[in-house]
């Protein structure tokens, strides 16, 4: 409310009736804030989560909450008969790790811990063609408690002629939860444990 100049008092108009420009101040505010976050977003601002993500290197331990993981080494190979094949004029991928089993309970290395992100041909939810523990290559092997395994996970590449020098891959991790229903035990991915950066060591030659 204010006071005119003939001593009267006229009704000032609540701020959601205001307008500028025929467009009520609200609309203005509204397309603000959208114009301040593509702006944000152009500089990064809204890849904070991405940024967020723990970062390592190969060699490095990750806690993967059910597991243990250590990106050892990445290979590129010909082939590894006769338990993996590459489609004709590809090649093979595998990303050797060490997995310790943090849980009571034997299990199978899981194919969705390790993803590649950044490689030609192979899509970041691509899942592995297998898994093998290189010390008496079983395929799909069951990991036993607190004992760690060489375990490696295996993609095709489409082309020989054109291998990575470098991958950056990410290692899921796992959170421990009971379920309400029968009290069963069971774990269940959640967040990214970790991505890592690795050299590529070229086999095939």
């Amino acid at each position: 409310m204010r006071e005119t100049g003939n001593g009267e008092r006229e009704e000032l108009p609540e701020l959601q009736d205001l307008k500028v420009r025929g467009r009520p101040v609200r609309t203005w505010a509204i397309s603000a804030a959208v114009v301040l976050l593509a702006v944000s977003a152009a500089f990064g601002g809204l890849n904070k989560a991405d940024a967020e993500t723990p970062q390592a290197g190969a060699g490095a331990a990750v806690d993967a909450g059910q597991f243990n993981v250590t990106v050892q080494r990445v290979v590129v190979v010909k082939d590894l008969e006769p338990l993996f094949t590459p489609d004709d004029g590809g090649a093979l991928i595998a990303v050797v790790t060490k997995l310790e089993l943090t849980d009571k309970t034997g299990v199978q290395a899981p194919t969705d811990l390790i993803r590649l992100l950044d490689v030609a041909g192979v899509k970041p939810t691509d899942a592995p063609i297998g898994t093998t523990n290189l010390r008496d290559q079983t395929q799909n092997p069951v990991l036993t408690p607190h004992h760690a395994e060489d375990v490696a996970y295996v993609w095709k590449l489409p082309k020989a002629t054109d291998l990575p020098r470098e991958v950056r891959l990410s290692v899921q991790h796992y959170t421990f939860r009971e379920s309400v229903l029968d009290h069963h035990d069971l774990w269940t991915k959640d967040t990214i444990a970790a991505e890592v950066t690795a050299p590529v060591k070229d086999n095939t030659r």
